[in-house]
Order: structure tokens, then sequence, then C-alpha cells
């Protein structure tokens, strides 16, 4: 558009050149698509969940529009830093390793728990408490790692995606399932979940699993980071952050 045509529009619209240009920003956003209640493809194709709202709320706080990109876990954070996205959100605990190469912006509280079947629920979800267990992670994730590292004389699994772990829980080919306890909370009270499984034990807290859950942007983006801040402020004071989480949890996930 030329400059002329620009300032005509802006005149008529009562804005500035620079409010102008400020609307029409899009913000590129990495996220996986297959981690429900956060972040998952409907049957329509359409990218919804919490992460996903979030977001959209978090573009219009920063007079930008957001546009989606789903892809695989674990190419996530490679992407980001090949340029491929302004930033990615998707769940990812924040780390002592992540943080070596990216930066990170809490917009939750997180905490890890096993969802198990029914009839072999244990309350005792230590590594002795589930020795002998086929336990189950999304690979690449800090739960995966925490099994690998944690659960020594248990047996674990890992999928490519949340969904596919909660499908061999499902079908007994896992004894339980470990991850986010808001994500595994969810699918618990789904109705799917409600006809097999249930949480086991206390939610479990450790330095190995991340310090809440992050905004990713690239390494040094420091005005990208002091933006996403302020903006998650500013949902928080005017009560658009707790609308959000009211629609997935009863209860506050920050």
């Amino acid at each position: 558009m030329k400059i002329a045509a620009l300032i005509a529009m802006c005149a008529a619209a009562g804005l500035g050149v620079g409010a102008a240009q400020a609307q029409e920003r899009t913000l590129t956003i990495g996220t996986e698509g297959a981690y429900p209640p956060f972040n998952v493809v409907d049957n329509t194709g359409e990218v919804t969940g919490f992460d996903i709202d979030f977001g959209n709320a978090l573009c219009e706080q920063l007079n930008a529009t957001c546009e989606w990109v789903t892809m695989d876990f674990a190419g996530l954070i490679p992407a980001l830093q090949n340029g491929r996205f302004d930033m990615v959100i998707a769940s990812h605990s924040i780390t002592a390793d992540r943080l070596e190469v990216v930066d990170m912006v809490k917009y939750y509280s997180n905490s890890a728990s096993f969802v198990m079947l029914t009839d072999s629920v244990t309350e005792d979800t230590s590594p002795d408490g589930l020795a002998g267990k086929t336990l189950g992670a999304q690979s690449g994730t800090t739960h995966a790692s925490f099994l690998e590292t944690t659960y020594t004389e248990a047996e674990f699994r890992l999928y490519p995606t949340q969904v596919e772990a909660y499908a061999d829980l499902v079908a007994g080919r896992v004894d339980g399932v470990m991850g986010d306890t808001t994500a595994l909370y969810a699918w618990a009270n789904s109705e799917e979940g409600q006809q097999c499984c249930v949480l086991a034990g206390e939610p479990i807290v450790n330095e190995a699993l991340g310090d809440g859950v992050g905004i990713i942007v690239t390494k040094g983006n420091e005005d990208l980071s002091a933006e996403l801040t302020t903006a998650i402020d500013a949902l928080r004071a005017d009560g658009t952050y707790d609308r959000i989480n009211a629609d997935y949890f009863p209860f506050s996930i920050w």
C-alpha cells in the first residue's frame, strides 16, 4: 500500500501510521496440537485448547494477530531457533537445560502426577511403590527423563504424543502414564478417562520436572520477553486469564 493511502486510511479511522502498523503485526506461534486440553487439533482441523485461547488473548493484548503452526513436540524448539516462529506456546516446563538454549516466560504452574488403570491404582507412586510396573510418558518431555532417571525399577514406554500414551493405558498395555497434573486431571475426568482410569497419589514437585510452564522465545530476545511479561500481568489483572482458566479447570493453574 502506498504511504499516502495508508495515511488517509489512518486519518479516517482516527489513527496514526504507527498505530496502523502495530495492528498489522503478526506473531507466528508454534504449538503441538496433541496435548489436550492445552493444545489439540479438533475434528475440523483447527487447533484449540487453553494454550490457544491464552495465546490469542496475549496477541490481542499486544495488538497483534496470532498465526498458529502445529508440529511434533520434539521439533518445536529447534524450529524456533531456526527462525520459523516468534514464540512457542506448547506447555513446556521451565527447566535449567531449556534455559541454556532459549528464554522462557511463565504462564502457568506445574507439578507431575500419574494416571493409572482403576484396577491397578496405588496411592504410593514413589519409585519403590511403582517398581515392576510398566509406565508411559511422552518422549522429549521432562516426564520421560524423570521416569528414566528416577523410576529405575519400572519398565517404561515412550510415545510421540500424550494421546498415544493414553491409548496404550486404555488398552492395558501400561499400568500408568506420567504427565503434567493439570493435563492428566482433564483427561481422567473426560468421558474416555472416566471409563478406565484415575489420578494416583499426590502431585510430584521436583526441580527436575521444572519450575512452572513457559512461553519459549529465542535466547536473548529480551524485548519480546518483556512484552510477554507485561501482557500476562495485564491479562491476570483484568480477569481475562481467570476466565480462560475457568473454561478448562475448576481450580487455578497459575
